[in-house]
């Protein structure tokens, strides 16, 4: 054989070797899948830490999503500067092959909104549930927490790798072409299969099948075997690393840590869902040491975008008040009711404030909607519409009657309009008014359902507040007993039930008549019913129920001096004039004269009366309060119908209970441990060497064939020993564990003490928020009397010739804008109760959720049974309407202060 033939076969040698010295890319991937997924399935047998189905790829319909073969990545876009490094660096030409994978422009799944859902107006309907579905799969922090478990599953997988059977095997072939004067050209091969395993002990023991064979090519071709068929050999410490708990340090650590990083992921999936949902909550990731740590709490949350979506409702009511009574006061001030227009103005100012506030109100929602989409791992571009059934008790008055009072306030301001004529569709929409309006009375008749269901846990919430509040009112605290009496809100109960709502149902239905009048009657045929006051008799009792004779009196709402054509005398005008600006203040002369001409031109105004109008007009302005009380009968009903689920666990039987099933404690025993260990891992450090060590081979090749037995082996044994004279770095290994165990128990009762202040600060909030909750629906009620008894003053005019009161608008607005400010306190302290009882389930370490990552609602906490309260079934007015009806004379003033 010559010399070109061996190297031409030895490259067709190494060719075929390289092409299956290993397996591709794509089997190691997998391979490792499925080891690591098999330990989270099978190594996982706790249910308090079973993860459900841990994958790390993200779903196709995931933003996290890689649409490419992970094995064949292709590059990104990269910066063109930096880029040229990779083909030109430090003078040198770098690879050509950067580019053989190809590349992308897009790093995020380039198709993942595709798969959203979206309503008719291109928007996603974003409730609590779709908003912790779209946050585990789009989040980039709830992935990375999946990745940080497959790393811990994985150093288990390579610790126990070390103890298995490990084999290896190889060969090479070596041509070596000598010169004439250094001896003949020889092939020669050597090949060998290993195995090998570590043992527990500390030991370790290696087979090996392995040969020598050298060929000479000479003419003969002559060759030999040099080394032995099996070798067996094995080493053994006595000494230092021969003890079980130092030899399997590796392994036990990663099988600790990769529990506590399965109670990691528990709590964080759990401290996720308090976050998406509350906006509060630790996030519990892996420190740098592999222990758990708190993050910092997450501002607002989907309670967050809740509370600005009512508060903008409650802000457009207070809106909507402000209006209504502003056209009121104007209507006053033509009337001449008002002594100047200082309340008119007074009234823009709040409405136009107020305006503003809404505006900002509501542009700090669409921040916040944007961030709290962000924090799901969304951009902030998309359009989504958040609505939830937890808006429903919040909404103390339907959002259709809202608009239906818009609506009603908009038309009545067309009637105000004297100089303009009505619409031909004017009466046309009143049909349409009235069936909304039954639409709004039948939801007050579902909303009185709901409050009679409701009594029950209502009486025994208040029994357990009267039970929560002794101590404190023992205690010296300043609470009215009344927010707790439960014979109080029984009398409320009654009175809603029995006369608030049967009165202003009985005065709607009366204004039905009208309206029904005012649609079926043409303009002429209606001018003539008021003047000869001709009406149908029950049309007439719905008159005197609504406008008492003494205030339908001729010219009562003009109140214009009677049996005079001509104007008022100027020298009575100037008296009134100086009465209202303070008796002793001189008026300028151009002040009296034009106050004068003012006046007397408003009265030529109101002489030109069209009685038509007029009719129409306080039809549709008693239609209008009425439609506004309506709104304070459903707040009221609503209100007294939320309840709170109870909570009474106290302090030291949270902490009992956490100490008992917090996952976060547990870990936090276990790092105790982990550091009292390395104190005897290092002090095995500080012994000396001592190794038995036994040798062995057998088996030899010649020309003769294979030979075995005691004639082809070989053993040998024997102990190595190294004396321990210097240790400098293994005794400060030794002495630094135990300053490290140390710190590690002040480190533990730290966070025990932690643990401890937490759950008492959130008991505290957990019954401050209840004690808010339950004055905060007083405040509320109260202001909801203040406006009512604020609108009967505005709808009684005074006497003839009299005067509004100066301080009534500014009574007003403070009565609508307490109103909201309640409102918005009572959604407030909801939110906060509601956040610190699921912080509350958390830190108990109670919590637990579905195979969706809802969380299980735990219902009342607490060790105390609660009494069993029956409450009898009361009949229920439910709101009806009939075509024909018998109106009793009622007296307007139905609301008792």
């Amino acid at each position: 054989m010559n010399r070109f033939s061996c190297l031409l076969c030895l490259t067709a040698i190494a060719a075929v070797l390289g092409g299956s010295a290993g397996c591709g890319r794509q089997y190691y991937r997998q391979k490792a899948d499925r080891e690591v997924y098999s330990l989270l399935k099978y190594g996982n047998t706790d249910s308090r830490w079973r993860i459900d189905k841990p994958k790390i790829t993200p779903d196709t319909a995931s933003r996290l999503f890689d649409p490419f073969n992970p094995d064949c990545e292709p590059m990104p876009v990269d910066d063109p500067a930096t880029h040229r490094k990779m083909h030109y660096v430090a003078g040198k030409r770098g690879s050509s092959h950067w580019h053989d994978m190809g590349g992308t422009s897009t790093i995020e799944n380039p198709t993942w909104r595709h798969y959203l859902l979206v309503n008719e107006k291109g928007e996603i309907p974003l409730d609590k549930e779709q908003a912790v579905e779209l946050s585990i799969r789009h989040s980039p922090e709830y992935q990375s927490a999946l990745e940080s478990l497959y790393l811990a599953a994985m150093d288990v997988s390579r610790e126990r790798f070390v103890y298995d059977v490990q084999f290896y095997g190889g060969d090479s072939i070596f041509y070596s072409a000598m010169g004439r004067k250094r001896g003949n050209d020889t092939l020669q091969n050597n090949a060998n299969i290993r195995a090998e395993r570590a043992l527990a002990t500390g030991g370790q023991w290696v087979v090996e099948l392995a040969n020598s064979v050298t060929w000479t090519l000479t003419g003969q071709g002559d060759w030999n075997v040099n080394t032995s068929l099996v070798n067996v050999s094995l080493v053994q410490p006595l000494l230092r690393g021969a003890n079980r708990k130092v030899v399997l340090e590796r392994l036990t650590q990663s099988e600790r840590n990769f529990l506590a990083e399965l109670r990691r992921m528990v709590l964080f999936q759990q401290g996720h869902y308090t976050r998406v949902v509350a906006g509060a909550g630790p996030s519990f990731t892996t420190g740098p040491s592999g222990t758990s740590r708190a993050g910092a709490p997450v501002s607002g949350g989907f309670y967050r975008l809740l509370s600005g979506q009512i508060q903008i409702q409650n802000q457009r009511q207070n809106i909507i008040g402000l209006e209504e009574n502003l056209s009121r006061f104007e209507a006053l001030f033509d009337a001449d009711q008002l002594n100047d227009s200082y309340q008119i103005e007074e009234m823009k100012q709040t409405l136009f404030n107020s305006q503003n506030n809404l505006s900002r109100q509501v542009n700090t929602y669409k921040s916040n909607v944007e961030s709290y989409i962000r924090s799901l791992g969304l951009p902030p571009d998309l359009d989504v519409n958040i609505s939830d059934p937890l808006l429903e008790q919040f909404q103390f008055t339907s959002p259709t009657l809202t608009t239906l009072m818009e609506d009603v306030g908009d038309l009545l301001a067309i009637i105000r309009k004297k100089g303009q004529p009505l619409s031909d569709d004017f009466r046309g929409g009143i049909g349409e008014i009235v069936q909304r309006t039954e639409g709004e009375i039948a939801i007050l008749g579902q909303d009185l359902e709901t409050l009679q269901k409701s009594i029950p846990a209502r009486i025994k919430g208040l029994k357990s507040l009267e039970g929560l509040l002794a101590e404190r009112i023992a205690n010296g605290e300043r609470i009215d007993k009344r927010i707790y009496d439960t014979k109080e809100f029984e009398d409320r109960i009654a009175k809603l039930r029995t006369k608030d709502i049967k009165n202003n149902l009985d005065r709607l239905q009366a204004i039905f008549l009208l309206l029904d009048v005012i649609a079926r009657s043409e303009k002429s045929a209606l001018l003539t019913m008021i003047q000869e006051n001709s009406f149908d008799p029950q049309v007439q009792e719905a008159l005197d129920m609504l406008f008492p004779k003494k205030n339908t009196e001729a010219h009562t709402d003009l109140n214009l001096p009677q049996g005079k054509n001509e104007l008022p005398d100027p020298a009575e005008e100037l008296k009134a004039l100086r009465e209202t600006f303070g008796r002793e203040t001189p008026l300028p002369v151009s002040l009296q004269e034009e106050q004068i001409r003012e006046r007397q031109r408003k009265i030529a105004e109101l002489r030109q009366k069209d009685e038509y109008r007029d009719w129409i007009h306080r039809v549709f302005s008693t239609f209008q309060y009425e439609l506004m009380t309506l709104s304070l009968m459903q707040t009221r009903t609503r209100l007294d119908a939320m309840t709170l689920t109870p909570v009474s666990i106290t302090a030291d039987e949270a902490f009992q209970t956490a100490s008992e099933h917090r996952l976060d404690w547990m870990n936090q025993k276990s790092r105790l441990v982990d550091r009292w260990r390395q104190i005897d891992i290092t002090a095995d450090r500080l012994k000396g060497d001592l190794r038995l060590t036994l040798n062995g081979d057998t088996g030899r090749i010649d020309r003769d064939g294979i030979h075995f037995g005691a004639d082809s082996s070989r053993i040998q044994a024997g102990l190595e020993w190294t004396s321990p004279l210097t240790r400098h770095k293994e005794m400060m290994d030794y002495r630094s564990s135990q300053i490290a165990y140390q710190a590690a128990r002040r480190e533990f009762y730290v966070y025990v003490d932690s643990v401890q202040a937490e759950l008492r600060d959130i008991v505290r909030m957990v019954q401050m928020s209840q004690i808010n909750f339950e004055i905060n629906r007083n405040a509320v009620l109260v202001g909801t009397v203040r406006v009512d008894v604020m609108q009967l003053r505005m709808d009684a005019p005074p006497q003839r010739g009299g005067r509004i009161d100066t301080n009534t608008s500014q009574q007003l607005i403070n009565a609508l804008d307490g109103l909201t400010r309640s409102q918005n306190d009572l959604l407030n302290a909801w939110v906060e109760y509601q956040t610190q009882r699921m912080l509350l389930d958390l830190n108990m370490g109670t919590m637990t959720l579905d195979s969706r990552g809802h969380w299980i609602e735990p219902g009342a906490m607490g060790t105390t049974p609660e009494p069993e309260i029956v409450v009898a079934p009361q009949a229920i007015p439910m709101p009806t309407l009939a075509p024909k009806l018998e109106l009793p004379k009622l007296n307007r003033r139905y609301i008792e202060e």
